[in-house]
């Protein structure tokens, strides 16, 4: 259906009263002509089309037709209804308040509450009978894993891996405090042992939360593919490497080693350490927040690409012509070489303003000017459209998440 002018099927009528249920009904709405065969309307015949006693007035014998001054672009939804077994659909045109009232002239409204009472109710009854209908042991525990309201163990489920998570962040927080750190590097001290057992309690559950899912999940390609389960791995593998190398917390390097040995056993060890940050992502699984602007982004590639085109354009113009001016008019300035000023450019475009390097000559304070009115152009031009979309995500996935 379209919004625009029907026409179907053109067949004049004898009268507006034939009993012949195969007869096809001429109407004009509003000037537009309207054909459709008289077994589709009498579907529904407590409603106005449905019941031609109810419609003989409306009956022009001249022209041998119906026809009713109405919305004529409304009526092709109300045609819709009945060539369509009950399905409604609202031209995005037309005020809910404007549709509402063709919908009670034609006899509509109760079978419109009622279609979209379905609509409501169709993804709870879908629900609820994957709940009753669980399936087999694996799809049971794959729902226990997947969705914290399939049981109310998989709440309790839910709430323990929020909380480890949480303790796993907070440790990796506070062992990098100075105090914490002096104590750590004590062997004997019970404040390493504490560290030492929550770090193993909360990787133990994370590696059972992981393999459980793995020997779970129907589909173990899509679950290879998934990000979210490679940062749960990711999480897990520092410290089983350090557990393997002796090493529980605190001390990043072991005596009597040669030095470049102790050095690149440190960095390896630093580096194992920052990938424990990563924990902090597996907080997305459980705030709808995160997955819908997470959707919003990744629908926002191509508006995404464009600003950090621009904004890379804009870095490599503004650094050279900053280099050139600057340099020239003083060559110990900051501005040492088009990368140093590429940095300044940096700074600047993305509204930060450290002040560790600033231009000094007139013509260098006008180019930082016009920088800085470039960046906000190219910032506030995406934001719209990025704003757009994460409306419409919201409102798809506020019901599924």
């Amino acid at each position: 259906m379209t919004y625009m002018e029907t026409e179907l099927l053109v067949k004049p009528l004898n009268n507006g009263l034939s009993h012949n249920s195969s007869e096809i009904v001429r109407l004009n709405v509003g000037g537009g002509i309207f054909e459709v065969y008289r077994s589709t309307l009498e579907r529904y015949p407590d409603t106005l089309l449905g019941n031609k006693f109810l419609l003989k007035k409306y009956f022009n014998s001249e022209q041998n037709h119906y026809f009713l001054e109405r919305h004529k672009l409304i009526f092709s939804s109300i045609l819709y209804f009945y060539q369509s077994n009950g399905q409604f659909y609202r031209p995005s045109c037309v005020s809910t308040d404007q549709f509402n009232l063709e919908l009670q002239f034609f006899g509509l409204t109760t079978h419109y509450k009622d279609f979209m009472a379905s609509l409501e109710t169709e993804p709870k009854t879908r629900k609820n009978a994957v709940h009753e209908n669980p399936g087999t042991l694996i799809e049971r525990l794959w729902n226990f894993f997947k969705d914290p309201k399939s049981s109310q163990a998989a709440r309790i489920w839910a709430i323990i891996d929020v909380v480890a998570i949480t303790v796993a962040v907070i440790l990796f927080i506070v062992e990098t405090m100075p105090a914490v750190k002096d104590e750590l590097a004590n062997p004997n001290q019970i404040v390493k042992t504490a560290f030492f057992v929550a770090e193993t309690l909360c990787v133990l559950f994370f590696t059972v939360e992981l393999i459980g899912r793995l020997i779970c999940c129907p589909d173990k390609i899509v679950f290879l593919k998934t990000l979210m389960n490679w940062i749960d791995f990711i999480t897990i593998i520092p410290y089983f490497v350090q557990l393997s190398a002796g090493e529980s917390t605190g001390d990043t390097s072991s005596e009597g080693g040669s030095s470049n040995s102790g050095t690149s056993n440190t960095e390896a060890i630093v580096v194992l350490r920052v990938l424990r940050v990563v924990r902090v992502l597996k907080l997305a699984r459980h705030s709808k927040g995160i997955i819908i602007v997470t959707k919003t982004l990744t629908s926002s590639v191509n508006e995404l690409a464009l600003l950090l085109f621009f904004w890379f354009i804009g870095v490599i113009i503004f650094g050279s012509i900053m280099y050139y001016i600057e340099y020239s008019i003083d060559s110990e300035s900051a501005f040492s070489s088009i990368l140093h000023s590429s940095w300044w450019a940096v700074v600047t475009m993305s509204t930060v303003g450290y002040g560790d390097m600033y231009p000094k000559s007139a013509w260098g304070k006008l180019i930082a000017s016009v920088c800085m009115m470039f960046s906000m152009i190219i910032i506030a031009l995406p934001v719209t459209v990025i704003v757009s979309k994460f409306t419409r995500v919201y409102a798809k996935y506020k019901d599924k998440l």
